[in-house]
């Protein structure tokens, strides 16, 4: 089979609607990037911006909780959060989008106050799909090497198909079980990974964004997101005066390789670390007419900087409750009459609360009986 058989087979495969990526959520990124696609998208921001946040929303837990049919294995490699805590943090988005129950996770651990039987009973019904999704996500929260990356991605693809010479034995391909099988491979974040003994991190992270693109193209079948750091220099008070605070490629932190290698990249933009006070018409620091200060920490700016497939140059106003770790797309600027209502997830919570009948809400409230 020669390129233009592969292409035309993709063609055809397209047509038949197997080619739609997964919804992440964010429906207008979607448009520019066709959604989750088996390509390599980096992700990178300050710190504080949301990244982490960002992937556990839409890399994870979308796909999860909108696809339970779909055959998707996904491997994240923390090295920030513990797996209880990310399981903890889609739990919460879980409870939230089902019950309309805000539980952060503080709450959820009963740090301040003791997690009542109410909200208990809430968090119990949410086990049982967590229990659903456990055969589906992978997580390593331990040291990340690229000898450690490539042999545990390696080895959940043979466990669900096989590596095989190509005819003329110049390269190696991979022959899924199912060719509906979708790999997410999520890496949080890169500049955390921990070199050998003889190597530097630039060339440790620039071995994992390697072995990254060769299994990409060895497979057809990974979408890999790869998480950085921005350098801190973005903030300097030169860049601040000639309004150029916005994200830049030239500020990913340690090396320049991933996003060189990568098909997509995207900037977490948070114009409040910056003391910026409007952001496209978007009031980030107001003067607090009727007592309201800004949209603050509850603005994201999503910015499309690198897309081999398409438009690039391209931003996406977000809504950020990062209690939950929860986005969602603003409207235009010029279009809200009323920014104080996207100040908190309380009217999304009373539409989802208006969801529940009276005959759920009675059995959540009735108390709780032990017996010894």
């Amino acid at each position: 089979m020669n390129n233009v058989d592969l292409l035309f087979q993709k063609i055809d495969k397209g047509r038949l609607g197997k080619n739609i990526g997964l919804k992440t959520g964010i429906p207008k990124m979607d448009d520019y990037t066709g959604g989750i696609q088996p390509i390599y998208t980096l992700i990178f921001g300050t710190s504080g911006s949301g990244k982490s946040a960002l992937a556990l929303y839409s890399y994870i837990y979308r796909p999860l909780k909108d696809y339970p049919d779909k055959n998707i294995k996904l491997c994240y490699f923390s090295l920030e959060l513990s797996a209880e805590l990310l399981l903890a943090k889609l739990l919460c988005l879980y409870i939230y989008e089902e019950f309309g129950k805000i539980i952060p996770y503080t709450k959820l651990m009963s740090w301040t106050n003791i997690l009542d039987d109410v909200d208990y009973e809430y968090v119990k019904r949410g086990r049982e799909w967590l229990e659903s999704i456990n055969s589906k996500l992978v997580i390593y929260d331990s040291a990340l090497t690229a000898k450690f990356f490539y042999s545990k991605v390696k080895h959940l693809l043979e466990e669900n198909g096989e590596f095989y010479p190509s005819e003329d034995g110049r390269r190696t391909l991979y022959r899924t079980k199912d060719p509906e099988q979708l790999f997410i491979v999520v890496v949080d974040h890169l500049n955390l990974t921990t070199p050998i003994e003889g190597r530097s991190k630039k060339e440790e992270i620039d071995l994992i964004s390697k072995y990254n693109v060769t299994l990409r193209n060895q497979t057809g079948c990974i979408a890999s997101f790869m998480l950085m750091q921005e350098n801190r220099n973005s903030a300097s008070m030169d860049r601040r005066k000639a309004e150029l605070t916005e994200c830049s490629s030239e500020d990913i932190a340690d090396t320049s390789a991933p996003f060189q290698d990568c098909e997509v990249c995207i900037g977490v933009y948070y114009p409040l670390k910056f003391k910026i006070k409007t952001h496209k018409e978007y009031p980030i620091i107001a003067e607090g007419e009727q007592g309201f200060d800004g949209l603050r920490g509850r603005y994201r700016s999503l910015q499309l900087i690198k897309n081999r497939q398409g438009e690039s140059e391209k931003a996406v106003a977000m809504n950020f409750f990062g209690e939950l770790g929860y986005w969602k797309m603003l409207p235009k600027a010029k279009d809200v009459q009323d920014w104080t209502k996207y100040l908190s997830l309380t009217k999304i919570k009373q539409e989802k609360e208006d969801e529940i009948s009276t005959k759920d809400i009675v059995e959540i409230k009735q108390p709780l009986t032990y017996s010894f």
